[in-house]
């Protein structure tokens, strides 16, 4: 059987481990590494995939395009944490790269690699119990948002988390996590209280308040791909304030309506209690009928300009605080009223499944409202940017998803999380489907620019959930404070950087900023 034949075979585990070594290696390029392949693949309670066999592309496939080409030497699909720790091994032993996958979801393409991609989708298991008077629920590493939600649905128990159902939930709380829930309670590594973790050195542990407690820290907002391969978490539920809530969302058209309603809701959102939270975006996308020359002074219906969110209380309460937005005239659109809590999570305020696309975006903490003059310098930008169609536009938000008491009562240093004064995310981004490089170039240049001009009236901080290459100051920015002691623990439990990628955290050996030993494992396609 030569390489060409081997190629066209529909495989898994047992097709591996019954091939010659011959075969394998012609496959693989080496000997030495097709026999540890087989001997990995015969060993896993998952199965191995090898570029070209029945069902690799799909298992590839990330959730942001920009990645798609980027080609690993296998798949590890883990069914158990005992496969991850044979995993762990195996690229310990052979000196291929090991990157995590669970969601898919990481913005920055650390979750695609040319090395072992261990994806751990198969161990999608949630668990829960009561613990002096608390639901507790433990998540297998694999599960997503959706899996979660389905689980505590109808419950009056949840887990603040964010507002992407096809997000994985280990991800997720390791840089943090934030969503509408967020600001009444809390991140969702703050509720974290265990998790399990393969080391590099294979070793599969425990890291609690108690046992490893300084990798425990690390993990509430270190970032994963960090310290290990994150098998279980499990989190200390929060009981929901009430089962029906309010909800809300505006829509206005044209230049001074985006400005005036932006303004509006950025101001209502720093001194707004905790139970309010929400977002809004601005688009090129052209509705319709619309002038897609319209510019500062205009009231037509471009850009479109879009509020949404919700109240963990009454309508009445949530229209006394949300009066000035109520009373600007000639809106496109309205809603405020009350909504089953659950309901409001999955159809209301979760991001829709979205088409194959590729994007970019990274943000900003703000703690005071951006001043009117950067609102329409923003709202000018977002009407000259590229494209401005379904499949390929740009848009800035304003997520008012952090701040207040629960959040910004945490100090900054008790966990990895350091992001503790600040009110809101400003988040410039571009998207795109089936779009010509060209374009793809012109919209990441737009949003490169857009990011350079918001720094000086933001903070110097960044969400290390939403990471980006253009983030150039992303040590500090991510980590702030806590980036020696994040260097302490990785020096500690990954002395060598096994596990590394372009912004990951360095051990001492290594310059801060050099967390990639080998670009190539990562690629920037």
């Amino acid at each position: 059987m030569d390489r060409r034949s081997f190629l066209g075979l529909t495989g898994s585990t047992l097709l591996i481990g019954s091939l010659p070594k011959s075969v394998i290696a012609a496959a693989v390029g080496d000997t030495n590494l097709a026999a540890a392949l087989i001997s990995l693949s015969r060993q896993m309670d998952g199965y191995v995939l090898l570029p070209g066999v029945k069902n690799f592309r799909y298992e590839n496939m990330p959730a942001n395009d920009r990645y798609e080409r980027i080609t690993p030497f296998a798949i590890a699909m883990c069914k158990t944490p005992k496969d991850v720790v044979r995993c762990v091994h195996f690229c310990r032993n052979t000196g291929i790269q090991p990157t995590i996958r669970g969601g898919g979801h990481n913005y920055a393409g650390a979750s695609s690699s040319r090395g072992l991609l261990i994806k751990t989708t198969l161990m999608n298991g949630i668990s829960s119990t009561f613990v002096q008077g608390k639901k507790r629920i433990r998540v297998d590493a694999g599960a997503l948002n959706r899996n979660l939600l389905a689980n505590l649905r109808g419950g009056e128990w949840m887990l603040p988390i964010g507002t992407c159902p096809t997000v994985g939930v280990a991800g997720l709380t390791l840089g943090g996590g934030i969503g509408d829930n967020s600001r009444w309670a809390g991140m969702t590594s703050d509720c974290l209280v265990e998790t399990d973790i393969v080391l590099a050195s294979g070793e599969l542990v425990t890291a609690n308040s108690n046992s490893n407690s300084d990798l425990f820290w690390a993990c509430r907002g270190g970032a994963g791909g960090n310290f290990g391969v994150n098998t279980s978490l499990t989190f200390d539920l929060v009981q929901l304030k009430q089962k029906e809530i309010t909800i809300f969302g505006f829509r206005f058209g044209g230049v001074d309506r985006a400005i005036e309603a932006f303004t509006k809701f950025d101001n209502i959102m720093q001194t707004a209690p905790v139970e309010l939270s929400g977002f809004m975006g601005l688009t090129n996308q052209h509705p319709l009928g619309s002038d897609s020359q319209t510019s500062v002074g205009t009231t037509l219906s471009y850009p479109e300009f879009s509020i949404d969110g919700c109240y963990q209380g009454s309508v009445s309460e949530a229209r006394d605080l949300l009066a000035p937005l109520i009373s600007m005239a000639n809106p496109l659109g309205s809603l405020i009223g009350p909504a089953e809590f659950w309901w409001a999570q999955i159809s209301y305020l979760a991001v829709p499944d979205q088409p194959k696309h590729g994007f970019a975006e990274c943000a900003r903490y703000c703690n005071s409202a951006l001043p009117q003059t950067v609102v329409a310098e923003l709202v000018n930008r977002v009407m000259n940017a590229p494209g401005g169609t379904s499949d390929a536009f740009a848009e800035v938000r304003l997520m008012c998803w952090s701040g207040g008491s629960v959040i910004n009562g945490i100090p900054r240093t008790q966990t990895a999380y350091v992001h503790r004064n600040s009110t809101t995310l400003l988040r410039p981004a571009v998207w795109w489907r089936e779009t010509p490089r060209g374009l793809q170039n012109d919209l990441l240049a737009w949003m490169n620019s857009t990011y350079a001009y918001i720094q000086p009236y933001t903070q110097p901080e960044s969400f290390q959930n939403w990471p980006d290459a253009v983030i150039s100051d992303w040590p500090q920015a991510y980590y702030g404070e806590n980036l020696h002691q994040l260097m302490d623990v990785k020096t500690k439990y990954d002395p060598h950087n096994l596990f590394r990628y372009s912004q990951s955290i360095p051990v001492r050996s290594h310059p801060v900023g050099a967390g990639l030993a080998n670009p190539t494992a990562l690629g920037t396609a």
